[in-house]
């Protein structure tokens, strides 16, 4: 599975991707930059976030990437091999 969300205006060192007990939690760094006054327009806003998702207990987040501003999360269902289908041979 893969969770993407649009995250334009954050680089890798402004987002924070934990798991624990079974949620995954995403949110951003906030970090003070000194303002310029001379801006009239800014066209990304860059406000601090916090999105939780819970997983099952079969799921584990296995790595995340940022490209062109949007995040992806993989995610891997892990199935237990006696819960895998088995071939039944017939005599």
């Amino acid at each position: 599975y893969v969770v993407e969300m649009a995250i334009a205006g954050f680089g890798k060192a402004d987002i924070n991707i934990e798991y624990a007990d079974n949620t995954m939690t995403v949110k951003s760094i906030k970090k003070d930059k000194a303002e310029d006054k001379d801006i009239l327009h800014k066209g990304i806003s860059q406000r601090s976030f916090i999105r939780s998702f819970a997983l099952a207990d079969d799921m584990i987040v296995k790595d995340a990437k940022l490209e062109n501003g949007l995040l992806s999360i993989n995610i891997e269902k892990i199935v237990p091999e006696e819960k895998k289908p088995k071939t039944v041979t017939i005599k």
